[in-house]
């Protein structure tokens, strides 16, 4: 009988599934660019990434092409459905957090 005294230990993390060696590309414009703010429903996300979008308004922002997206819950990702239409809807993405 073989007794095992140690503690398993799980690592949650989890590999990207991207090559770092190839970023997205980017032309340093905001000017007509359609912007998705995701923010994991925490209080005070709403309002960094409204602080966020009136920073970005000097660098040629425009409010009107911004989307907001909300998660359903702070500790789970998003539904997928939210990936999937901020990829066809977006340009670029700014995530944030609350609290």
């Amino acid at each position: 009988m073989e007794v095992r005294t140690g503690v398993p230990v799980f690592d949650p993390t989890v590999e990207a599934e991207i090559d770092p060696s190839r970023p997205a590309p980017r032309d340093g414009e905001l000017a007509g660019k359609r912007v998705g703010l995701l923010w994991n429903s925490k209080p005070g996300g709403e309002k960094l990434m409204r602080f966020v979008v009136e920073e970005l308004r000097d660098f040629g922002l425009d409010p009107a092409l911004v989307r907001e997206f909300k998660k359903e819950y702070d500790t789970r990702p998003a539904k997928m459905e939210t990936y999937d239409e901020m990829a066809e809807g977006c340009d670029l993405a700014i995530t944030a957090v609350g609290d």
